[in-house]
């Protein structure tokens, strides 16, 4: 179990990462254009919805439900 909860939170943080990377090279843009605290966001959002997801998949309960 907590081999697949680390699987969870580490795949999610990669998830995250990337998809803040592909976005700002998607619109061409910089981190200083795109702003910090937007890729934070996109950060948080994608890894959020993959969290969720791979919790669902690999049953580790985080979101009981």
């Amino acid at each position: 179990m907590n081999i697949r909860r680390a699987l969870v939170w580490i795949t999610s943080a990669l998830v995250g990462l990337v998809s803040s990377v592909a976005i700002i090279a998607f619109f061409g843009t910089t981190l200083e254009k795109f702003s910090l605290a937007n890729a934070v966001l996109v950060f948080l959002g994608m890894g959020s919805v993959a969290f969720i997801w791979l919790d669902y998949f690999l049953r580790t309960q985080y979101l009981r439900g």
